[in-house]
């Protein structure tokens, strides 16, 4: 929205530096391209400059210059980084790379004709035309390659529960006829944390299960930041999912900025009790003895009761219940 816009313009016109943006997929709405919009050009701060393709001179700073290989729209024909760097010749200038795309070393080769391959730009290092590639698209913090001179420096902020290293910004520093110095630094605010995924879903079988999990969100340290998605796979008694229930709510509405159950997850059920059902008609034998055993241990005030009903409930399960 042209409001947030504005506000992001006031944020870049208070840092008192020039201030570079390379275009990648997020600028194209698929209608028209971010930074040439009317609104964009016109409000546009003097210390904010959008990369053009190409070598770019970096202002106030003779002999450092950023090669630009931006993405004008969702994706390209062509490895765009690839095609900058066979224009380039050898240089003593500081000179920065910029490029948007998955590099081939993470995505696997000919799923998109725009894949960026790792080859030509260690390459273009070793030949001292490029002294340090930073590269967007991913976002997750993440060195590419043995140089360590190639790196996507991730989201600032968390943006999505699947990405493993965010809230990060990489302060690099680059001094002539040295290899770059690169710092990860730790700048976010916010936290997304993802309990389980759509293939091994966070599994609630007993209290227990249920106390570890709110044990885990009490020691979130900024709740009001924190945001929290869960794939649930729960069956617990009446008892305790009336308060998983209960905790949920809590979560979603007093305690965390956002909580939520994954539209992935299997769900939540209630299991019966076993020493209230009858005998699964598939026990016999020693199967049978067992069961009446551990019924009347589960019963009993021995220590062992709890240990016992557990283990009820799952030779119950195996025999199928009462089904």
């Amino acid at each position: 929205s042209e409001t947030l816009v504005k506000k992001t313009f006031k944020k870049i016109e208070r840092i008192n530096k020039p201030v570079y943006v390379l275009a990648g997929n997020h600028e194209w709405n698929g209608t028209e391209f971010m930074f040439t919009t009317k609104y964009f050009m016109e409000n546009k701060p003097a210390n904010l400059h959008v990369l053009k393709a190409g070598i770019n001179a970096v202002q106030d700073l003779p002999g450092v210059e950023i090669v630009a290989a931006p993405l004008e729209g969702k994706e390209d024909e062509i490895d765009l980084v690839k095609a900058q760097l066979d224009l380039l010749e050898p240089t003593t200038n500081i000179r920065v790379l910029a490029g948007h795309g998955s590099i081939d070393l993470i995505m696997p080769a000919g799923a998109r004709k725009d894949l960026i391959a790792i080859a030509p730009i260690e390459k273009a290092i070793a030949d001292k035309k490029i002294h340090y590639v930073a590269m967007g698209d991913r976002h997750s913090t993440t060195k590419v390659g043995d140089t360590g001179l190639v790196w996507y420096s991730g989201a600032p902020e968390p943006t999505s529960f699947t990405e493993d290293d965010q809230r990060n910004v990489l302060a690099v520093e680059i001094n002539p006829g040295s290899p770059a110095k690169v710092e990860k630094v730790e700048v976010g605010q916010w936290e997304f944390i993802r309990f389980g995924t759509k293939f091994e879903q966070h599994q609630l079988r007993s209290k227990q299960d249920l106390d570890d999990l709110e044990k885990q969100i009490d020691k979130v340290k900024k709740p009001s930041k924190t945001a929290v998605k869960i794939y649930l796979d729960s069956i617990l008694d009446f008892d305790s999912d009336v308060r998983r229930g209960n905790l949920f709510d809590e979560w979603e509405d007093e305690v965390l900025a956002r909580f939520e159950v994954s539209k992935s997850s299997k769900g939540h059920s209630v299991e019966s009790d076993p020493l209230n059902e009858k005998v699964p008609a598939g026990l016999s034998g020693y199967a049978l003895s067992a069961y009446e055993e551990l019924k009347e241990l589960a019963q009993s005030n021995d220590e062992d009761a709890e240990i016992a009903l557990e283990a009820l409930k799952l030779l119950t399960e195996f025999a199928g219940g009462n089904k």
